[in-house]
């Protein structure tokens, strides 16, 4: 299949919607795999629609990210063993295992920074032109991402992989988490259109990323999500920050002291 299907598929026909309510989430019985191959092999089926396409490059050496983060990696494995070498040389023997032992969260953190900074610099991926695609199935209300890749060099396409199949269900909607930019400008926030399910019993009400923005892209962000609600027939009202992602009666059900880690 070609890529750029956004210009070729009419995403303003209205979807069909089942006229059979699911309460409970369906698993992909090999639905997605089915769609992937009947779009590659007979074209897009009438009640399928694009609703999204991302095209970006991944893989290839960067220098420069590479070079930052191998740096301040290293400061990190470099502070705690010039500390011991210092000790070693000044008589102060008892405070080599003891700055060992504290030295041990900055090995780890610098590793963290170090390691893929050299493994880019060194052994790179190879770069590949990737086309991420979301289709809807309106018949059964089912959603496909699916990815296209080739190589950025040559050309060769590559066959499709599915990244996820999911049914919606009753109750499903469209939301808008955000993320504030923070002090000094170390982050600049951002904006994502996610489904959400208010009624989850896992850790998150966030099922699926739909699309992401930019945290000063308010309006185009809330453009796209009235977009998605439209063409999944789900409402959209909710908008909140990042943190309420996260289904607090699942991992928090004491109601005691808790910190999250990542985004929900």
């Amino acid at each position: 299949m070609k890529m750029g299907l956004m210009d070729k598929v009419r995403n303003d026909t209205e979807p069909v919607r089942s006229s059979q309510p699911m309460k409970e989430r369906k698993e992909d019985e090999g639905r997605g795999q089915r769609l992937l191959d009947s779009i590659e092999e007979h074209g897009v089926p009438d009640n399928v629609i694009l609703l999204n396409e991302n095209a970006y490059r991944r893989g290839g050496r960067h220098l420069g990210p590479s070079l930052m983060f191998a740096i301040f990696g290293s400061m990190f494995f470099l502070l705690p063993i010039g500390l011991m070498i210092v000790s070693l040389f000044g008589g102060a023997f008892v405070l080599v295992p003891c700055l060992g032992i504290v030295g041990i969260p900055f090995f780890w953190f610098g590793s963290r920074l170090a390691g893929p900074a050299f493994q880019n610099l060194t052994n790179p991926d190879p770069p590949e032109d990737v086309v991420k695609m979301l289709w809807y199935d309106s018949r059964h209300r089912f959603l496909a991402g699916i990815e296209h890749t080739s190589d950025a060099e040559t050309g060769q396409e590559y066959y499709p992989e599915l990244l996820h199949g999911i049914y919606l269900k009753d109750g499903d909607e469209i939301a808008i988490l955000y993320d504030t930019p923070s002090e000094g400008g170390m982050t600049s926030g951002y904006r994502r259109v996610c489904l959400w399910d208010p009624q989850s019993e896992l850790e998150t009400y966030v099922v699926l990323d739909l699309e992401w923005f930019g945290y000063y892209e308010e309006e185009e962000a809330r453009e796209r999500a009235r977009f998605f609600a439209r063409k999944l027939q789900l409402r959209f009202e909710y908008e909140g920050d990042e943190t309420t992602g996260w289904n607090m009666d699942v991992l928090n059900p004491s109601g005691g002291f808790f910190i999250t880690r990542g985004r929900p």
